[in-house]
């Protein structure tokens, strides 16, 4: 059994009864076990950032996991994870989990500018920023995530699942899904890197 899915079986057990007492506050100490207290993330979990992410984006994807739509691959076990999680939860614990996410604050500081970097610059703004922004802060309207608040190695990690069709190949996934599986198969991994370390170079304060 894999770490990811062994945190799953601890924490589904009592979700129940934490949601009957007080939802908001037992959910996030449940989701806190992976990433983090201030939503921070873990990357040894394979557990992204949250915190000052779009509401809309987190609620789409908690709903993604439920359905089926995201964590449908072995290969993705933090995916499988999530959706075993989910599944034990309602339609209004979900939104609310992304409404507590949304409003959390948490500085990220950015990386130095490389040539690396610099050379990404153009190949996001040609194939990223029309969905997620120039600044790649997202767009709530397109369901488009902020990126620039997630790290580096996310960013690279599902861009990879896109490619590999973890995430976006399967018949029943969002349309979302879709798009960005068609755009992270037409670019190589050398781009991909230069795309994710201009991203990096990014404050969260960026307009």
């Amino acid at each position: 059994m894999n770490k990811m899915n062994s945190f799953a079986l601890l924490i589904l057990a009592p979700l129940a009864t934490q949601a009957a007492e007080a939802p908001a506050a037992a959910l996030s100490a449940t989701c806190a076990v992976c990433h983090g207290v201030e939503g921070q993330g873990n990357q040894t979990l394979g557990a992204p950032r949250l915190a000052g992410q779009s509401e809309q984006y987190l609620a789409r994807q908690l709903m993604n996991f439920k359905a089926g739509r995201r964590g449908y691959t072995q290969q993705d076990q933090a995916g499988q994870s999530m959706r075993a999680i989910t599944m034990s939860l309602s339609e209004e614990q979900l939104s609310s989990l992304a409404a507590h996410y949304a409003g959390l604050q948490l500085a990220k500081a950015p990386q130095p500018n490389s040539a690396t970097a610099k050379a990404g610059a153009p190949r996001y703004q040609d194939t990223c920023a029309a969905c997620h922004g120039q600044f790649a802060q997202g767009y709530s309207h397109l369901q488009a995530p902020n990126l620039r608040i997630l790290d580096g190695w996310y960013i690279d990690q599902q861009l990879n699942s896109y490619a590999q069709g973890w995430r976006g190949a399967d018949e029943y996934s969002d349309i979302q899904g879709k798009w960005m599986r068609a755009i992270a198969t037409q670019i190589n991994n050398e781009e991909r890197q230069a795309v994710v370390d201009f991203i990096e170079t990014l404050g969260v304060d960026q307009k």
